[in-house]
């Protein structure tokens, strides 16, 4: 019976050392700095896709089917070597994918990297899953990961989050571009911001440029704050404030929104200090 484990990464000094747990019927097994007897490391870095679409029932989203096109599905998979691994008695690569932890399917098999996979077809992403569109949901998610096959039959799930990629089905948002911000905030007087710059980081998830009183680039070379828009409901999840150069957690404390007629966005959302939590109220007017 082949063996089937997974890696994690360990950064030791100069030294590069890899981890690995045997999941057998009867014992696991620590195997350590397998990197100098078989296998490899891959990463997916330069991996994107988008499954966008939208929801029947805005109002109901975990009950509601989603409309999906194929204009707004597309995976675009760039599997490499990562920088300083070298392959040793390695037979193939396996991208497979799954959903809702159900069984893998296999979407590729090379035998050398860098090897590129790219969908262009709602079809593609289902193919082989056995679920059909009606059954997705806003929110669900379809994982892709990386498996090495050695020469010896043993099976290496690559642990490392650079050799996992997740394509999450969302609505259609188009949140991009420069607004007017005004920022209420518990603590003083409104904070107006006449440009305000939106990027978009990925499908859904945005990053705005400034965050509660400063002007852009007054406390660090980034400062704006990530959030997230699932049909039209805007979140921060938790982060570190600045893109994380400052400890200070920023986070949601109310669900925000984005309104399709007027382009306008609120974002509620704490920044902590050592005084105590400040509460903050966005409004972003689109110019």
């Amino acid at each position: 019976m082949k063996n089937i484990k997974i890696l994690s990464i360990l950064f030791l000094s100069i030294a590069m050392t890899f981890m690995s747990c045997e999941d057998s019927d009867d014992s696991s097994q620590v195997d350590f700095d397998i990197v100098h007897t078989e296998g490899v490391i891959t990463t997916l870095s330069g991996t994107s896709g988008q499954l966008l679409g939208n929801a029947s029932n805005p109002l109901d989203l975990v009950n509601s089917t989603v409309v999906l096109t194929d204009a707004n599905a597309e995976l675009t998979i760039n599997l490499a070597l990562q920088p300083g691994s070298f392959a040793k008695d390695v037979s193939k690569y396996q991208i497979v994918k799954s959903f809702k932890g159900g069984a893998e399917v296999v979407v590729a098999e090379p035998t050398t990297l860098p090897y590129a996979q790219a969908y262009a077809t709602v079809a593609e992403f289902l193919d082989g899953l056995g679920v059909e569109a009606s059954d997705l949901r806003i929110g669900d998610q379809i994982d892709f990961r990386v498996k090495v096959f050695t020469t010896t039959g043993n099976i290496y799930y690559q642990g490392s989050s650079f050799s996992k990629y997740s394509v999450t089905i969302n609505c259609a948002s188009s949140l991009a571009g420069a607004y007017s911000l005004v920022v209420q905030r518990d603590n003083g007087p409104d904070v107006i911001f006449a440009n305000e710059i939106i990027t978009e980081v990925s499908p859904g998830y945005y990053k705005t440029s400034s965050i509660y009183r400063w002007a852009v680039g007054s406390i660090a070379p980034d400062q704006g704050f990530n959030f997230n828009d699932v049909c039209g409901t805007l979140n921060a999840p938790q982060q570190g404030l600045a893109q994380g150069y400052y400890s200070n957690s920023v986070y949601s404390f109310a669900d925000g929104s984005a309104d399709p007629t007027t382009g306008e966005l609120i974002i509620y959302y704490i920044v902590e200090f050592g005084s105590g939590p400040v509460e903050n109220i966005a409004t972003y007017t689109k110019l």
